[in-house]
């Protein structure tokens, strides 16, 4: 017994390198911020007023107390901002929030305005949301309320902060804790059912024309590889805790995690969703399973600046690669405006009743 309150007590006690702060904060940052390039094309279709689903119907469909666009645009209405100005407004605050976030400039302010303006696109948005705007906001909240700019950030850089040891390890296990919570819930809820230990999961998901990215027809002659996929992507996520918290198992718990979330990626074709939760746990327990991980990478990338350009090439060959999510995106939009100026002329009006004016337009 005293041994198991000696491991909590150095678990929550014993000090945390703060580059695993500084390392989330970037990694938020970056991410959030090619999730907006990669949208920002058909910005207006997804936040607009005239868009896929109108503000109106949008707020009136939504079950949230949260502001939105549409309650944000009553605000600076006595400025003369227009609804589309509303929209670029805010648009214009949460790029250049992220931009301070990624940096450390002023980061808590920058973190509690990229957090904010998240919080009003994702009110009126929330149709086309998933997973991905859920965890970008979570992990957004966290860079707003944790001293995520203790290290590698201008701030540190202007004036070193003198944060006591403890804080810094409270607010990395806070997230690492909030992961262990979450992975346990979601292993809990699919053990529930059958489908997760026959392998109808895994199949019934890939045969789907969204994720049906790769052939796996063959799967149907060998049922033994889509139960063992299913049953181990339960013991990762239901044992996600014990995994990750014990010293002589978590460099393979987090080995497997990334796997997964890889795969989720390359298979299902959400390489947004893959992306941000491969960075989550990668930054958030990647000094604790590989330690000195992130000052060893770090130095090397610094070494080497050309690498900066590389994720501005995925970008985009991502807008432009018909195997991704994002390309897919774009033509869902394109389809969808052709259909509804082909038959309606625009949506938003012939919601309303106002066939005439939505001819005229």
């Amino acid at each position: 017994m005293k041994k198991i309150f000696s491991n909590i007590r150095n678990f929550f006690c014993n000090p945390v390198p703060a580059q695993t702060l500084g390392c989330f904060r970037i990694a938020v940052g970056i991410f959030s911020l090619v999730q907006l390039l990669i949208l920002l094309p058909d910005w207006m279709w997804f936040y607009g007023p005239q868009g896929l689903l109108p503000w109106e119907i949008s707020d009136a469909l939504s079950t949230r107390q949260t502001p939105g666009l549409a309650y944000f645009a009553k605000l600076l209405l006595p400025l003369s901002i227009s609804a589309k100005g509303t929209v670029y407004l805010v648009t214009v605050i949460y790029f250049i929030s992220l931009i301070g976030l990624t940096a450390g400039y002023k980061t808590r302010l920058m973190g509690a305005l990229a957090w904010l303006m998240h919080l009003i696109l994702n009110t009126t948005g929330h149709f086309t949301a998933y997973g991905v705007e859920t965890f970008a906001h979570i992990a957004l909240f966290y860079c707003m309320v944790l001293p995520v700019g203790a290290n590698w950030s201008i701030d540190a850089h202007k004036k070193p902060p003198v944060l006591p040891p403890y804080l810094i390890t409270l607010s990395v296990r806070i997230i690492q804790l909030h992961f262990c919570i979450m992975y346990l819930a979601s292993g809990l809820e699919k053990s529930i059912g059958s489908q997760w230990w026959n392998g109808e999961a895994i199949w019934i998901a890939m045969q789907q024309d969204q994720f049906h990215k790769v052939d796996i027809n063959w799967m149907a002659g060998v049922p033994i590889v889509p139960k063992l996929l299913c049953i181990g992507t339960l013991i990762t996520e239901t044992l996600y805790p014990v995994g990750m918290l014990w010293k002589k198992t978590k460099k393979m718990w987090l080995t497997a995690i990334l796997s997964m979330h890889f795969f989720i990626a390359i298979f299902l074709g959400l390489q947004l969703f893959g992306g941000l939760m491969f960075l989550l746990n990668l930054t958030a327990f990647g000094a604790h399973c590989f330690p000195g991980i992130f000052r060893r990478r770090i130095k090397n990338f610094s070494s080497n600046p050309h690498r900066i350009i590389k994720p501005i090439l995925l970008v985009n060959n991502m807008l432009n690669n018909k195997s991704t999510s994002a390309y897919h995106y774009r033509k869902l939009i394109s389809r969808s405006t052709s259909f509804f100026k082909n038959n309606y002329g625009y949506g938003y009006n012939y919601v309303y009743g106002n066939k005439e004016r939505a001819q005229e337009r």
